[in-house]
Formats: C-alpha cells, sequence, structure tokens
C-alpha cells in the first residue's frame, strides 16, 4: 500500500493545461495514476490581445474544474494549481483566479520564471539533482535554463521567448517556408545572446519541448536530441503541411506549426551552452511540485533555491552551503 493519498498538480501553459496525478513512489519519486492535457491556444491569445478574454476564461474554468474532480475521485487530497507565462502575462489573470477559487476551491498559485525552471530541474531530476546538469524547458511563452552547480547551488536561465511567441512573430506559411525557419533561427540566436550560464557537463530537455521532437521524427518519445535530429526536424517541417504532420505524430496541428520555433530555439541554446546533444525527459514542473510539496508541505514554495540545493547529489566544496 502507499504510505500517502495521490496528490494532483495542475498547471495552466501557453499551449495547455495539464493534470498530473500521482502516488510517491520509492525515494518520493511521482509514480502517475493520470496524466492528460487539454490543449487551448492561450499563449496565442494573450500574445494578440493582452488578455484571456471571457470565453477563454470560460473554457479555463470548465477544464480545470473537470480535471480537479477527476483527481478528487482518484482519491487525491492536495492539488496544486499552477499558472506560468500566459496567465503572468494576461491582464484579466485576478479574474480568471477568482473564478478558478470559487468553482474549485482551489487557490492558483502564479509561478514567477525562476520557481518555473526550479520546479522543472527537481521534477526531471526525481529530486536528486546531480552537478552540472542543465534542464531546459522550452515553454510556449518563455524558455528556462536551470542548471546545479558544483557548489550544490541551482540557477536559473531565463530567456523570455517560447515556441508560440517566436512561431506567431515568424511563420507566415504552411509548410514553413526556408525563409522563415532562416528567421527563426537568427531570431532565437538573438533572444538566447543574453544568457549568461557556464557550460554543463550534462543536458535535459524536459517535457514536450523534447518529447515532440521524437514525435516528429518518428523516435521513441524519450530519444535523446542531437543537432542532427534538430537539422533533421526542420527538413520534416519544411516538407510537409502541419495537418499531415499532425495526423502520423498524433500532435495537434497547432502545435506542429510551432516546432520549427522550438526547434530553433533548442538550436540556439545548443550553441550558446556548447552541447552536441542533450537527453529527454517526460517530467517537468508538475512532478517537482509534487516533490516540493511531499518535502515541504503547504510552504513548498518559501525557500524553493534552499529546498532544490539541498536535493544536490554529492558534497559541495568546503566552505560551501548548499542552501545559500
Amino acid at each position: 500500500m502507499n504510505p500517502s493519498p495521490p496528490a494532483a498538480a495542475l498547471d495552466i501553459g501557453s499551449n495547455s493545461v495539464h493534470l498530473l496525478v500521482a502516488h510517491q513512489g520509492p525515494g518520493g519519486v511521482p509514480v502517475p495514476m493520470l496524466d492528460v492535457s487539454h490543449q487551448a491556444a492561450i499563449g496565442r491569445t494573450v500574445v494578440a490581445t493582452g488578455a484571456l478574454g471571457a470565453e477563454l476564461r470560460d473554457e479555463l474554468v470548465r477544464t480545470v474544474t473537470g480535471y480537479a474532480d477527476q483527481a478528487r475521485e482518484l482519491g487525491a487530497t492536495t492539488l496544486l494549481l499552477l499558472g506560468t507565462e500566459a496567465v503572468r502575462q494576461a491582464s484579466d489573470a485576478t479574474a480568471l483566479t477568482s473564478a478558478l477559487r470559487t468553482d474549485t476551491g482551489h487557490a492558483m498559485t502564479v509561478l514567477d520564471r525562476a520557481s518555473e525552471g526550479l520546479l522543472t530541474l527537481l521534477g526531471v531530476t526525481g529530486g536528486r539533482v546531480p552537478p552540472s546538469l542543465a534542464v531546459v524547458d522550452i515553454g510556449g511563452g518563455s524558455t528556462e535554463v536551470t542548471m546545479m552547480r558544483r557548489d550544490g547551488r541551482p540557477m536559473v536561465g531565463i530567456v523570455p521567448i517560447g515556441s508560440a511567441h517566436l512561431a506567431l512573430a515568424h511563420i507566415r506559411h504552411d509548410p514553413v517556408s526556408r525563409d522563415e525557419v532562416a528567421a527563426l533561427r537568427e531570431a532565437a540566436r538573438g533572444h538566447v545572446a543574453a544568457l549568461d550560464m557556464p557550460r554543463p557537463e550534462r543536458a535535459i530537455v524536459a517535457g514536450g519541448s523534447g518529447t515532440n521532437v521524437s514525435r516528429l521524427l518518428g523516435r521513441e518519445r524519450t530519444t535523446p536530441v542531437d543537432r542532427a535530429a534538430i537539422e533533421e526536424g526542420f527538413s520534416v517541417l519544411q516538407a510537409h503541411p502541419a495537418e499531415e504532420l499532425a495526423a502520423r505524430t498524433g500532435l495537434t496541428v497547432r502545435r506542429v506549426a510551432q516546432l520549427a520555433a522550438g526547434l530553433a530555439i533548442g538550436e540556439a541554446l545548443f550553441e550558446r551552452l556548447g552541447l552536441d546533444i542533450a537527453d529527454v525527459s517526460d517530467a517537468s514542473l508538475r512532478e517537482g511540485a509534487l516533490i516540493a510539496a511531499w518535502i515541504a508541505g503547504p510552504d513548498w514554495l518559501e525557500g524553493l533555491p534552499a529546498l532544490v540545493g539541498a536535493r544536490a547529489v554529492g558534497p559541495a566544496p568546503d566552505g560551501q552551503d548548499r542552501a545559500s
């Protein structure tokens, strides 16, 4: 029997609403019971209008309420309701927060970008974070690169652009054209240029940032991504319309249409960090939030850098404090 009841983490991102219900497995690693998502043009709407608007807010409230009911039916006594980039940017986010509290009984925590990165690092590593590891999360509205330094302290590098925003700015054709791919690559390099992080010994691409590349290329979901895979991905996207690739991969047409932008950001990060290859993980900030809550209880968000630093694997150098 599981020593504790299941818990749930739900996040509203730029591309989707995603629910994870899990119980605590060996070593405190979440073991999924339910992992589902609802695709919605959240980031695209906010970029275009500055707000979610009544229609999209109602859709989000219905979706979250239904997911909360599913989590309760599975025995979850905790629901962590999280908002990320699109919610951060929406002028009417307060209206969404109020409606969700009324309909679900849960308050939404709107994460800042640094906390989002730290939770992803925690989730991808199962709560045991090795040194000199960079975790890359290319979202729809922003990109985080989170690294555990050798002194046992985490750092978060933020690129204020994601695949949805970059695609909206540069893609006008389906399939994406050669000139548009060139423009995406140039723009991504410009956005990534200010990222100031040491070269990691190893990198992991989190969630759909990496698994969607594998699906596009017909590979196992967590196949590592290298520069050749990125180049192949660009070729496939230029050769086939989004609807055809969506039918082939099981992705939505909208997600396929954003893949070229995601590849451009990934390529720019490879160049900036000196990487030739990165592993791919299905885990994300949802797993990290559950791990943090299991460790620290209701106050899991407070002191998150110290919590993540305390999960570093191996001793810090003499005189260093992981939690500093």
